[in-house]
């Protein structure tokens, strides 16, 4: 594996992810004056950390090393018992804070969302080498756990579908990207046939957006910008890079915004 620079490191962990999940719950809270609580966003970055890796270690579990064109794909075959060991110690950490930190709603509202990230993964790992819809899975779910702790909460809805689409528009450039990647696992998704319909969804996104209040408004434009931007020079940028910045977009706006709030 070539040498790794420090700035890949989040990505390559999956941080990245926990932490676009707890700063948009922090967005969330704000548009509606609501409250996080430290175990909520704990609960939050934890979960989406066991989520990722897990999927992540599913994938390399039966694939040989040359069919693992990615540095998060390399990584994890490489280190995969280590990252189990993490895994496992994680889950209970985060179940032991769940159990004591989040009221009884909370709770419920996790295990419902449990429920389909263990849907998605058994599907993903089942069909995935004919055809699963993956991306749009991992959207919906990313921003149902953004929101989950925050239910119920009835006008939580239009702004958690235009976040949803923002989760999407990442998801597909980067699968674009990365073609070759799926290729070598042999997996076939969206991405595959996106490329007709990622600047319809961009157009629809940023109409959603403009419609919403300006504490979600204004992070999400500039989310939605750094993606378009990305998108339109995706082919000068190296895919690993590329990857790092599409996720790095999610965490710009609201670290834009609430730099030049303050």
């Amino acid at each position: 594996m070539q040498r790794i620079q420090i700035w890949q490191w989040p990505n390559l962990l999956a941080l990245d992810a926990a932490l676009i999940a707890v700063v948009w719950q922090a967005v969330f809270a704000k548009l509606f004056g609501m409250q996080c609580t430290l175990s909520s966003q704990i609960v939050l970055g934890l979960s989406v950390w066991l989520t990722y890796m897990a999927d992540r270690l599913f994938d390399v579990a039966q694939r040989e090393p040359d069919q693992l064109q990615s540095y998060r794909h390399r990584y994890a075959k490489q280190y995969a018992q280590r990252l189990w060991l993490v895994w496992g110690m994680l889950l209970i950490a985060n179940s032991a804070i769940a159990v004591f930190g989040l009221t009884s709603q909370q709770m419920l509202n996790g295990f419902v969302l449990l429920a389909f990230c263990l849907a998605y993964t058994v599907l993903n790992q089942r069909f995935s080498g004919k055809f699963f819809p993956k991306e749009l899975c991992v959207a919906l779910i990313f921003a149902a756990g953004v929101i989950i702790f925050l239910l119920p909460n009835a006008f939580l809805w239009q702004p958690s579908i235009a976040f949803a689409l923002l989760c999407l528009i990442n998801c597909l450039i980067i699968g674009k990207k990365e073609h070759h990647v799926d290729a070598a696992l042999r997996t076939r998704s969206l991405a595959g046939i996106s490329a007709t319909y990622i600047i319809p969804l961009e157009i629809a996104c940023a109409v959603l957006i403009s419609l919403q209040d300006e504490a979600f408004r204004l992070p999400a434009l500039l989310t939605l910008a750094a993606l378009i931007m990305l998108h339109a020079i995706q082919k000068r940028l190296l895919v690993e890079h590329f990857r790092v910045l599409a996720d790095s977009s999610l965490i710009l706006g609201p670290a834009t915004y609430y730099w030049l709030s303050a």
